[in-house]
């Protein structure tokens, strides 16, 4: 590509040189884009001066020299150097012995200077600690450390966590002791199973096998319609129609549902029991 070559935009000479420049025929890496008087546009080379020839080095020393007078038609140089050098050798002698006496320096150990204190322990292994785990405290205890600022602890009831040196404070007995659980609460059922007692066998007539005399009254006056369930089983028992007995269905789940199951397990529980007195 012609290096001289103008262009009738800016951006279309800047592009060239560019395009120059990546293939290697550019005579220089640095240009500008000059402006000319007949309103194109022209790259314009930056490019550095030429070194000298060796040959022209030696023409211009050449020239140099026939302009100045004769080595031996200058000034003599001062003969000082000698006169100089004999003090400054005299005064060495005694400084040399001066210092050959001192005993060395002792060698500064490498890198003493770049060694940073130890940083104190606070939490040594095994430290029974307080931890803060959101925004309550629980208790735990130092595993390890794991950098300056980090420990790893362990609950009491298990799995631990990494934390900062700002959420580990001391353990204190008297404040952060757990308070011994209290006993659950027992739920209120001797009521409930005073209801059911109506309408259950008692235990000694189960295990001698003997049918009571008739079959639990049903007393709610919401539930009245409960009672002929009772009243079926107690008549299947009477008349020894076990199997029936056995396969009569009860639906729902509700207490008095629950209640006629019951009544039919121990009716068959009695069954149980009476024939094996036999």
């Amino acid at each position: 590509m012609d290096t001289t070559a103008t262009f009738t935009l800016r951006k279309n000479a800047k592009r060239a040189a560019e395009a120059m420049i990546r293939k290697g025929t550019a005579p220089a890496i640095d240009y500008s884009i000059k402006h000319s008087d007949d309103g194109r546009f022209e790259i314009v080379w930056k490019t550095a001066k030429i070194a000298p020839t060796i040959g022209e080095v030696e023409t211009e020393i050449a020239e140099a020299s026939a302009d100045q007078p004769a080595a031996s038609e200058a000034e003599p140089a001062p003969q000082l150097a000698s006169a100089a050098t004999e003090p400054a050798a005299t005064d060495a002698a005694p400084q040399e012995a001066e210092a050959a006496s001192q005993p060395a320096p002792a060698a500064a150990e490498p890198g003493q200077a770049l060694i940073e204190p130890a940083s104190t322990n606070e939490w040594p292994q095994g430290t029974r600690v307080m931890v803060r785990k959101g925004k309550s405290w629980r208790e735990a205890k130092v595993v390890t450390r794991l950098d300056p600022d980090r420990w790893r602890a362990e609950y009491p009831g298990g799995g631990s966590g990494m934390f900062r040196e700002a959420d580990i404070r001391a353990y204190d007995p008297k404040s952060d002791a757990t308070p011994a659980k209290q006993p659950r609460r027992l739920k209120v059922t001797a009521s409930h199973k005073s209801s059911w007692s109506r309408y259950a066998i008692d235990p000694e007539a189960i295990a001698a096998g003997n049918l009571p005399d008739k079959a639990p009254v049903v007393t709610s006056e919401a539930n009245p319609h409960y009672q002929k369930h009772f009243d079926r089983l107690f008549a299947l028992a009477t008349t020894g129609d076990w199997d029936a007995v056995r396969d009569y269905e009860v639906k729902g789940s509700n207490s008095y549902s629950k209640m006629i199951a019951c009544y039919r397990q121990d009716l068959l529980a009695l069954h149980a029991a009476s024939e094996a007195a036999q």
